[in-house]
């Protein structure tokens, strides 16, 4: 197989073991600081969950008439609106 030279890389392209090598450039501190990203990441996905769960025990069970009755005044108002697209408004004012 010939060598070609590539437009992305300006060279050959790397054999997959000579990729290998790379992974190891990577240090303790660099694992340790990537897992203390994701504990911090962690923990404020449960804080937001907690948040999340406060709020909606705050507003407490929503009754099944309320949530209906809502539901047919958004029916309502759909079916009075009228959607216009692609209109170019000229205001012009003629003096006479």
């Amino acid at each position: 197989m010939e060598e070609e030279e590539h437009e992305v890389y300006g060279g050959e392209i790397p054999d997959v073991g000579e990729m290998d090598g790379d992974m190891d450039m990577m240090t303790a501190a660099d694992d340790d600081a990537a897992k203390k990203r994701l504990k911090e990441i962690e923990d404020e996905a449960a804080a937001l969950r907690e948040m999340q769960a406060k709020v909606e025990k705050d507003m407490g069970p929503q009754d099944p008439a309320t949530m209906a009755a809502d539901q047919a005044g958004k029916e309502e108002v759909d079916a009075r609106s009228v959607f216009v697209g692609n209109v170019r408004i000229c205001l012009c004012f003629w003096l006479i």
